[in-house]
Formats: C-alpha cells, structure tokens, sequence
C-alpha cells in the first residue's frame, strides 16, 4: 500500500514539474520531498471528508435543537418524542420540566422532560393537516 502512494506521489511531482518545465524528479524512494507527506495525505483528507459529512452537520443539529427548546413559551402546541399532542400549560427558564396540558378542557395535565419535545407545531403545520384530512373526508 506504501508503495502505491509513493508511485502515486512519484507520478503527481512528474505532472507538476513537466507542466512547470523542469527537469524530471527522482523516485519518491531516493529521498525526496514527499517522502514525509505522501504517507499523511489519505488519512488528512479521510479526516476533512468525515468532519464535513458527519461532524459538521451534526453540530447543526444540536445547535437547531438547543435554539428550539429555548424557544418553548407557553400556549405553544408541541408535539412529544411519543407522539402527544399537547399545549405548554406552564415552562421555567431554569427548569428542565415541562407542564402540557393535553385535553381541551385543560384539567388533564402532564409534566415531561424539556428533551421530550419533538417540535413545536405552527399554524401552518396544523391548518394544513386539517385542511387535508377534510378534503379526505368529503370524497369518501
């Protein structure tokens, strides 16, 4: 495998100094420059590959998370982890605990951890759905 990236090293210093007009370089194995960074160059760009494909984008995940679950207010409708639908009856800045009030008569009321939340649901989200489940509705 060594061998390979030197050949390979070889063969990119050939290119670069024909097209610069110089003269031909000696094989990587008779002490050359890229004797010290052909080795290094796969696992560098394996490294800058996986940070920008997996790292990057996770970071922006948690960083969208934390902005959402900052922003919980209450009178917000929410959607749980489990799949409750629910309206954020009371939130603490400083807590971790959430109170939902989960039927519309506002007497069955649950507490859930902050992290528990799965969205908050806009006007949008729900006018659409309904507006969907209507139409279903009446072709039936």
């Amino acid at each position: 495998m060594v061998r390979i990236i030197d050949r390979f090293a070889f063969e990119v210093q050939l290119v670069a100094q024909d097209a610069a007009g110089t003269a031909a370089a000696a094989p990587a194995g008779d002490g050359g420059s890229g004797d010290f960074l052909s080795p290094f160059l796969l696992p560098a760009g394996l490294l800058f590959l996986f940070y920008f494909i997996v790292i990057a984008p996770e970071r922006r995940r948690k960083a969208d998370e934390a902005k959402l679950m900052a922003a919980i207010k209450k009178n917000d409708r929410v959607v749980t982890i489990g799949g409750i639908h629910a309206i954020v009856a009371a939130v603490s800045a400083d807590s971790d605990i959430i109170t939902l009030r989960i039927d519309e008569n506002g007497n069955t009321r649950i507490k859930v951890n902050r992290s528990a939340i799965s969205r908050i649901v806009t006007d949008k989200d729900s006018s659409g759905k309904e507006n969907q489940t209507d139409s279903t509705k009446d072709d039936g």
